[in-house]
């Protein structure tokens, strides 16, 4: 398969074999094509595309570990035909999910206070990159990365876009939920998989929250039954934000399975 860019044939160094792409099913965002061991292989956390612009976020893991701060860029394939059609190149950029302070990773419990880990976890960041998709149906997605010693390695996938999103959009009214709260519960943990639970997450209806104008940070996790290597920070990169914003902004953790 020949890639080309408009109507001029692409050097083959900029191709990087994307001849393996393929298509993934409706139910992911994105399908990684076959990977030789200890090549690059993304961990995409983007759980839904659809025609216009997206932010695309994903891990990188090189060799066991995760790739951070690398210089990534993403580039973006017309797959319908036989010879795939280079669309765009947009850089990727890094943000760090931890907070590290002198190597050491610093976790925040719910009463706020700080425990240092001698040994950072293996989650420091994702790459995002912002994707538009023009049209509903099958991509291609390169990842490329550039080493510092200029090598280039790269990992391909393919995404499907959907023509309407099944999850509200940015700017789209939010859902009225009416969550339950502390007072509604016996016991946090019913509502709450944290260990210890945090009740300064469960003290605001999103209903209510939206009725009366306040902002809110609503944070949808299942701590006890995270295994992801991105999704097990989130609530801890939360809780540093309650002592500057608590007063202004509900914040709200919601559980994705009840038990």
């Amino acid at each position: 398969m020949r890639v080309t860019e408009g109507a001029r044939v692409v050097p083959i160094a900029l191709v990087l074999a994307v001849c393996v792409l393929r298509h993934a099913s409706s139910a992911a965002a994105g399908e990684l094509s076959p990977t030789v061991a200890g090549t690059l292989q993304p961990m995409i956390t983007t759980s839904e595309l659809v025609v216009g612009r997206n932010r695309f976020a994903f891990g990188l893991l090189k060799d066991g570990s995760l790739l951070a701060a690398g210089d990534v860029a993403l580039r973006v394939y017309d797959i319908r035909e036989p010879e795939a059609q280079l669309v765009a190149v947009t850089p990727a950029v890094y943000h760090a999910l931890e907070v590290i302070e002198q190597g050491r990773h610093i976790h925040f419990h719910p009463d706020g206070t700080r425990h240092a880990h001698d040994t950072a976890t293996d989650v420091r960041g994702i790459y995002v990159a912002q994707l538009t998709l023009e049209r509903p149906g099958p991509w291609g997605l390169e990842i490329v990365v550039r080493q510092a010693n200029g090598a280039v390695e790269a990992a391909r996938l393919s995404v499907d876009a959907l023509p309407v999103p099944r999850s509200p959009m940015p700017g789209t009214p939010a859902p009225r939920s009416r969550n339950l709260i502390a007072s509604d519960v016996s016991d946090l943990r019913q509502i709450d998989s944290s260990e210890p639970p945090d009740a300064r997450l469960h003290q605001t209806r999103i209903a209510d929250a939206i009725r009366e104008g306040r902002p809110q940070v609503i944070v949808f996790a299942t701590p006890k039954y995270c295994t992801s290597r991105v999704c097990g920070p989130v609530l801890d990169v939360v809780r540093t934000l309650i002592p500057a914003y608590g007063r202004r902004v509900a914040f709200v953790h919601q559980e994705s399975r009840r038990s």
